[in-house]
């Protein structure tokens, strides 16, 4: 049997980042690779460090971030062809700049979600795509720990993971077609497994968080990732979700 293409991008995130974050990334990387190639011009809101844009897309038009982000990697990374920095609301562009814009796991972050969703619509043109992932409100719910701490542990998590906007499906639905957006595809992932597996590999990956902190580098030996058992956590971030209960959800988004 061929690996799926989750298992295929874990390889890849095993081997410079850690367990936890590999886990969901990778699921991501494999819904984003669904849609390339993407149309150009094409933006990228909330760069991050860059690994994920570099591992997904390999290379984009313009980056854009806050001030004070991790920008600074990404441009190490060579993924961009641009950065560009901006206030948290307001983009620094002109309308109908960008004939796609992806965003993955940025906007649960956002302070000024409204603005920043109609800045999205604005600079996007006409006949455009945005491919949007977000976390939900069921990722808190199906939390490990939540299963013994309950709203403490909810509570703790959603701050220690500066999640502002963890919004239904139908809150997330909403947010978008307000803003002007069509909603072409909504699409579940991270199931109540996929979610409890995560967050009790935030603890599994201490160690890498003890080598980043004295080495500067997540993973020492890259070749260990072929000792995870890639098949098995694949197996459980792809498995099938409905909307309403899944942890994160996919959008693909349209301006007429």
């Amino acid at each position: 049997m061929q690996p799926s293409n989750t298992a295929k991008f874990l390889y890849q995130y095993l081997a410079d980042r850690p367990l936890f974050l590999s886990l969901i990334r990778a699921k991501e990387a494999a819904m984003f690779r669904q849609y390339m190639p993407l149309a150009s011009r094409l933006l990228d809101v909330g760069v991050g460090d860059g690994f994920f844009a570099k591992v997904t897309f390999k290379r984009i038009d313009v980056g854009l971030d806050v001030k004070g982000s991790r920008m600074g990697q990404a441009e190490a990374l060579g993924v961009y062809k641009k950065l560009v920095t901006y206030d948290g609301q307001k983009f620094p562009f002109k309308n109908h700049s960008f004939q796609t814009i992806v965003s993955n796991c940025v906007l649960e972050h956002v302070e000024a979600i409204d603005e920043v969703v109609h800045e999205i619509y604005r600079v996007l043109a006409p006949g455009g795509t945005a491919l949007l992932t977000v976390m939900a409100k069921p990722w808190e719910v199906h939390l490990f720990g939540a299963l013994f701490l309950g709203t403490t542990y909810k509570n703790y998590m959603r701050q220690k993971q500066v999640h502002l906007n963890l919004f239904s499906f139908e809150k997330w639905k909403q947010t978008f077609t307000n803003a002007g957006f069509r909603i072409k595809k909504a699409e579940g992932y991270l199931s109540p497994s996929a979610c409890r597996l995560i967050d009790v590999c935030h603890y599994l990956s201490i160690p890498s968080l003890i080598t980043y902190k004295l080495f500067g580098k997540w993973v020492l030996w890259p070749r260990l990732a072929s000792s995870y058992p890639i098949s098995w956590f694949a197996k459980i971030l792809d498995e099938p979700v409905e909307l309403a209960n899944s942890g994160a959800i996919f959008f693909v988004l349209s301006k007429s």
